[in-house]
């Protein structure tokens, strides 16, 4: 039988009780990774304006769809002109910045003649004393109040529409044997008419 000294049993009796008598302390649970969801009744409801979203739809609807086609742009010199959509009259432009166009020889032309006149502030016609007939192919030429020469061209029918700054013009008119001409007060928009009649 083995001797052990007496004073390492007691120490040995001591840790041992020391050991039995800790109470045993209980460990936490780790505090969880996420937070519980709160009741339903506590959630505030979300909401996409309805007026948003249609919004927006109408926005894409606008930018996405087919804009209609600009007006065609006016020409910058005499030779170059333009002709209004649809039709066969041709408006031209002269170096000064005046817009300018003739025709009506067919019921189609003078149809497209009276469909853009109002874009022209002077018309001038030409037709034959007594029986009414049109007059076409004469040289018009519009002189301002100091006697220069605004406008010099020629008219392809018995109606000559221009749109010249306001003020006080000569108009004159020219066939193969006479010229006859006429004074003219330009104000704003408003058309002012001239008739030309020949024997």
């Amino acid at each position: 039988m083995a001797h052990f000294p007496r004073l390492s049993l007691i120490a040995l009796g001591l840790a041992v009780g020391t050991a039995l008598s800790t109470p045993v302390v209980a460990q936490q649970a780790p505090p969880p990774l996420y937070r519980s969801s709160p009741p339903v009744e506590q959630l505030a409801p979300v909401y996409l304006g309805r007026s948003q979203t249609e919004e927006v739809i109408e926005e894409r609807t606008v930018t996405s769809g087919n804009p209609p086609p600009p007006p065609p742009p006016p020409p910058e010199s005499e030779d170059k002109g333009w002709l209004p959509p649809g039709g066969s009259i041709q408006v031209r432009t002269t170096d000064q910045g005046i817009r300018y166009t003739s025709g009506g020889v067919g019921e189609s032309e003078r149809e497209e003649l009276r469909a853009i006149s109002d874009r022209f502030n002077l018309r001038v016609m030409s037709a034959m004393q007594g029986g009414g007939e049109y007059l076409a192919d004469t040289a018009v030429k519009i002189l301002d109040s100091r006697g220069e020469v605004v406008l010099s061209a020629n008219s392809k029918g018995p109606y000559f529409l221009a749109q010249i700054p306001p003020g006080t013009y000569t108009v004159a008119v020219s066939t193969a044997d006479h010229t006859q001409q006429q004074s003219v007060r330009i104000d704003g928009p408003r058309q002012s008419q001239l008739n030309f009649y020949w024997r």
